[in-house]
Formats: C-alpha cells, sequence, structure tokens
C-alpha cells in the first residue's frame, strides 16, 4: 500500500504539464511578436518604394505644375497613376491626397498615404499597416545656360543601327535631331521664373558659321571688291597722219593733232612708212601740225603714201590698259581678281579655283586707276572695247579673296565665308573679338562653309527645335572650333555681339551652372593656316590641293580641342562630352574622355536610342531639381 501512496503523491507534485500549458498559451503571442518585425521590415521597404516613385512622380510633374490651366486636382490624378505604376504592387495600396504650388519658389508638394496587408500581426488582429509619405521637388535655385556643340561633318549622314530589329535605318544626322529635340524639352522650362533656363546650340564641321549679321565683328571686316566703271588705254580718237619725213627724226604731219612734248602715241595703219605701224613713239618739238617721233630715224624706212593710218595719244607712257575704280585700295605690284567685265571678256580672270589666271599683276596704281602690264596693242592682243560692268579685289588674306599656292605649289583662289576658324592671339581663351579677332575662313568648293549658323543663348523653344530639326551634315570635322564656339556662348568674357537677351551671365553673377555638351561622331581631321585648311590636316580634311602650303600654327585639331576642354574647366564651366557611334578612332573616343570634367561626364552612344538616353540623361542633371522633403 506504501508504494501506491508515495505513486500518487508523486503524481500530486508533478507540475511539467502546466508548462506546456502556458507554453501553448504564450506560443501565439510569441509568434505575433516575431512576426512583427518582419511585417515592419516589410513596411519599411514598402513605404521606401512609395517614398522613391511619389518623389519620382513629383519630379516629372514640376515641368507641368506651373503651365496655365493645371490644377491641384489635376496633378492629384497624374501624381496618383505615376505613384501605383511605379510601386507596382497589386498589395500596396496608395493614394495621393494634397498636392500644393508654390509659384514663387517654383516648388511642388504631394502627401499621400500607403498601407500594406500583414502577414503575422493579422493574427492578434492588426490586419494592415499605413504610412503617410510627402514629397516636395524645388525647381533648381540655380539658372542654367548650356551650349551644345553638335558635329555636322559628312559622316553623320552614314545610317546608324535602330533599337528595332527589322526598323529601316536612320542616319546619324537624323537620329542627332531626335536626341537634341528630347534635350532642348528637358533643360530648357517653359517657366522662366523665378530662374531661368538658356540654351545655345554651335553645329560644326570644317569649321562654326556665325553668319552675315555676325560674321564681320568677329573675325574683322573683310575688304570687298570696287566697281569697275571704266577700261581703256587711248585718250582721245586717233588723229590722222597726213604725212612722215624720212628724216632723222621723222617728222609727222597732222593738223590739229593736239598734242604735246613728252605725249606717247600709237600709231597704226600707215602706208608705205609701214615700219611705223604697231609701235609706240614719245612725241617731241611739237607745233600745231607736226610733231617729231623721238629718236626714230626714218632713213631707212619706206616712203609714207597717203593713207588712212592715225596716231592715237595713249593714258599712260606704256600704252598698257588702264582701269579706273574708285577708291580701289591696290599697290603697284600687288595682285587682284578682275571679273564680270562686259566688252572685254578676256581681262575676267578665271572663275574656277584652279589654273591659270587666277588674278593680275597691277601696275602704276594711283588712288583711283591702275594700270594692267602687259595688255599694250603692241603685244598683238584685241581685248575688245569695254562697255559695263566688272569688279576687282584684292586677293589677300582680309580681302573677301585670298590667293595662296597649296602644298604642290599650285594656286588657289577662294572666296571668304561667314565661318569662324582659329586665331593664334589669344587661342585657348574666351578673350572677346574686340581684344583678338578670330579667324577668317576661305573654303574650298569642295568642302564649303557649313551651312547651319550657330544660336546663341535662347530660352525659346520653338525657335530651338526650328534649328535643331534644320541641321544637314556635310564637310570635314574641326572639332576645335565647335569646342571654342560652345565655351564663347556661355562666355562673360567673350561678350560676343548677340542680342541682350542671348548674353550670357555676367562673372558676378551667382546660382548659375554653366554647361558645354560637346558631341562628336569621330576624327577631328581639320585644322588651319590663314583662314585655308592647313598642310598639316589629316586624312578626311578634303581635298590635299585646296589645302593651303603652311602648317597649322596652334597644332591639330585634337590638341586644340583638348587646350580649348581644360581652359573651359578651369574657367568653372561643367563639360560633358558625348562620343556617338565612334568606330577606329581610339583617339576621338580618348579626347572625349579626357575633355569631359570627368568619368561621370562622359558617354558613348553606339545607337540612336542610346544618344537619346544619354542626351536625356544629361538633361536631366542640368536641370538641376533636387527633392527637398
Amino acid at each position: 500500500m506504501r508504494p501506491f501512496l508515495r505513486l500518487v503523491a508523486r503524481f500530486g507534485r508533478d507540475e511539467s504539464g502546466v508548462f506546456a500549458i502556458m507554453f501553448g498559451l504564450m506560443a501565439v503571442v510569441l509568434i505575433a511578436m516575431g512576426g512583427a518585425v518582419v511585417d515592419y521590415v516589410r513596411l519599411e521597404q514598402t513605404r521606401n518604394r512609395a517614398q522613391i516613385a511619389l518623389d519620382a512622380a513629383a519630379l516629372a510633374l514640376e515641368k507641368d505644375a506651373f503651365r496655365t490651366g493645371v490644377t491641384n486636382s489635376w496633378l492629384i490624378e497624374k501624381a496618383q497613376a505615376l505613384l501605383v505604376d511605379r510601386i507596382s504592387d497589386p498589395d500596396v495600396t496608395a493614394e495621393v491626397t494634397l498636392a500644393r504650388t508654390d509659384a514663387a519658389l517654383g516648388s511642388l508638394y504631394f502627401e499621400a498615404t500607403m498601407s500594406m496587408p500583414t502577414l503575422f500581426v493579422g493574427l492578434v488582429g492588426v490586419h494592415d499597416l499605413g504610412a503617410g509619405i510627402v514629397s516636395e521637388v524645388t525647381r533648381g535655385s540655380m539658372d542654367i545656360e548650356v551650349a551644345v556643340a553638335v558635329d555636322l561633318t559628312g559622316s553623320m549622314n552614314d545610317p546608324i543601327a535602330t533599337s528595332d530589329e527589322g526598323t529601316a535605318q536612320q542616319s546619324k544626322v537624323a537620329a542627332l535631331k531626335t536626341a537634341l529635340g528630347q534635350l532642348i524639352n528637358i533643360v530648357v522650362q517653359d517657366e522662366q521664373t523665378p530662374t531661368y533656363s538658356k540654351m545655345a546650340l554651335v553645329p560644326y564641321s570644317m569649321a562654326v558659321n556665325v553668319g552675315s549679321t555676325y560674321a564681320a565683328s568677329i573675325r574683322g571686316a573683310s575688304k570687298a571688291p570696287t566697281a569697275i566703271t571704266a577700261i581703256g588705254w587711248a585718250s582721245g580718237a586717233g588723229k590722222v597722219v597726213t604725212g612722215a619725213t624720212k628724216k632723222n627724226p621723222v617728222v609727222i604731219t597732222s593738223v590739229n593733232h593736239g598734242f604735246v612734248t613728252g605725249d606717247t602715241v600709237y600709231i597704226n595703219n600707215v602706208s608705205g612708212m609701214t615700219q611705223l605701224n604697231n609701235k609706240i613713239f614719245t612725241v617731241t618739238k611739237v607745233d600745231a601740225d607736226s610733231y617729231e617721233l623721238k629718236g626714230i630715224n626714218g632713213g631707212n624706212y619706206g616712203s609714207y603714201v597717203k593713207s588712212t593710218g592715225t596716231a592715237t595719244k595713249c593714258l599712260v607712257a606704256t600704252c598698257e590698259l588702264v582701269v579706273t575704280s574708285s577708291a580701289h585700295g591696290l599697290a603697284s605690284n600687288s595682285q587682284a581678281y578682275i571679273y564680270g567685265i562686259n566688252g572685254m571678256p578676256s581681262l575676267n580672270n578665271n572663275s574656277a579655283t584652279s589654273g591659270n589666271n587666277l588674278a593680275w599683276t597691277i601696275g602704276a596704281a594711283t588712288t583711283n586707276t591702275f594700270v594692267l602690264p602687259n595688255t599694250a596693242k603692241t603685244n598683238g592682243i584685241n581685248y575688245g572695247t569695254y562697255s559695263s560692268g566688272g569688279s576687282v579685289a584684292c586677293v589677300l588674306s582680309g580681302c573677301d579673296y585670298y590667293l595662296f599656292s597649296n602644298p604642290y605649289g599650285k594656286q588657289r583662289r577662294f572666296p571668304i565665308s561667314t565661318c569662324i576658324t582659329e586665331r593664334t592671339t589669344n587661342a585657348y581663351t574666351d578673350a572677346s573679338p574686340s581684344t583678338a579677332l578670330l579667324g577668317r575662313n576661305y573654303p574650298g568648293s569642295g568642302n564649303p562653309c557649313i551651312s547651319n549658323t550657330v544660336l546663341p543663348l535662347t530660352s525659346n523653344k520653338t525657335i530651338l527645335h526650328d534649328v535643331a530639326q534644320k541641321l544637314t551634315a556635310g564637310g570635314s570635322t574641326a572639332g576645335h572650333t565647335g569646342a571654342a564656339w560652345a565655351w564663347y556662348m556661355v562666355s562673360p568674357n567673350f561678350n560676343g555681339p548677340w542680342p541682350q537677351d542671348s548674353q550670357p551671365a555676367g562673372p558676378g553673377k551667382v546660382n548659375i551652372i554653366k554647361a558645354v555638351v560637346l558631341m562628336t561622331d569621330g576624327e577631328f581631321n581639320s585644322s588651319y593656316c590663314n583662314g585655308v585648311i592647313s598642310q598639316s590636316s589629316t586624312s578626311g580634311s578634303g581635298d590635299t590641293n585646296d589645302q593651303i602650303n603652311c602648317d597649322a600654327p596652334n597644332g591639330s585639331s585634337y590638341s586644340q580641342t583638348q587646350s580649348q576642354c581644360n581652359a573651359m574647366k578651369r574657367a568653372g564651366i561643367i563639360v560633358y562630352t558625348v562620343g556617338f557611334a565612334i568606330v577606329n578612332s581610339q583617339s576621338a573616343i580618348n579626347l572625349m574622355a579626357n575633355c569631359a570634367t570627368d568619368a561621370s561626364h562622359a558617354y558613348q552612344a553606339n545607337s540612336g536610342q542610346e544618344l537619346s538616353d544619354v542626351f536625356s540623361e544629361i538633361g536631366r542633371k542640368l536641370a538641376a531639381l533636387r527633392v527637398t522633403r
């Protein structure tokens, strides 16, 4: 009996079952508490996603927030759609509850709520967790001035791959137009208060075209041709020769001839004494009806026979043609291009840029006249009779036409253009043209001045888009001129002759971003000497017959571009570079990398879509919107 009683007593003292019951009761609470950590982490992760989504919606809508007619309800509707789309989680409920704008600050403010189902704390009756989020973006407090230099050389007409297989290939320049349009839309805001955003466009190929309005003030006025009003060799009509002696000197009889001692006369059509014909003589010992031919012995001449022979007084001692052109500015022994003469077509120089007869050498120049050497009638050439028209132009650097020798010793004559090349004084500075004029450009017909002109800073998106859509490609690549002109467009020191609204902000301006975007698709091959593509230019710079026989004083286009980029960066200008479908040109790739402000500002694009993506990313950076809350 005792063993049984001890067993009963031990059973009564056993409490192990109580623990099991207590654990069962506590398990639910422990699981809920542990799961709450998981649910909270999920909530924070979802809230972060929602915050990012709301920030993105605010950034995307800021540019529309201040347009006329845009209401807060419209902003809420658009933000709601963007928020749901970017959260992209059907279990998460998000709602934009408030939109508020401040035009003075350029800010857009959103409030939103979000909620999500719980996984664990629902066991204790908490089925949803939520949070409130806010986002505010303020239009960048910095004004923006950006110049975009775009490569429009001949290779930009080449086709470029598209992102869609089977789609017809577009040209590089077509892809550029699309990408540039996107950049314009992102950078240049519709509202220009309280801050402004302006863009300049610098198309470049063999040089940069500033247009006829600005060319003279930037590279200096060129010496224009002057009009020809008369050409001739004779002073009045010929006087009839009625007799000629065989004396020493010969005495000519000519009633009322009007000659004086020292006059030069040209005699022709005399019969009998034919040795006098087609010769020039000096008159001496004159009376009213006769005169002597100085130094001429008629003893060995034939006997004069009555004839219609004449003696005509010459304008100059050589009896050469005298051209009248008021204030022509030409010097004796200089050269000149003559064209457009009627009645004496053989005096016109070739309009071609090769071959002979490109210019005349000028003789006996006075203020309003000059002589054309070797044009006396005694040379047997009949130049005809001047009737009208004609112009004469100097052919030195600084004139409307430039005569030079190519590397093969052949002459070329090129007209000046409104394109601009590098200067050798202040070459790598942004000095004003009033301090140091920029280089002229004398292009050949095979590599002409680019047709697209620069567009100074403007906030007019319509004008920017119009210029962008009219870009055309052709010519070689003087990339250093594009880089330099992008700098000039945002430089207050350059002080270009632009309208006031296109002038960049001065050096004392604070809170401003000045940036340059330099885009190219390949080799920089053209540099200049005296405004003509130099003989030191590399392959692709055009016909070598049209190059000048001197090297570029500033060096290659590559080295000049790098110097320009270095100077820009020292001046505090942000430099973005974009290499577009560069093939077989490590030099160009390296230049784009080295020119950029840093590696994060250097881009490469290999397709039209990539170029658009790159320009859009640059645009977003330049827009300088910042999330403030």
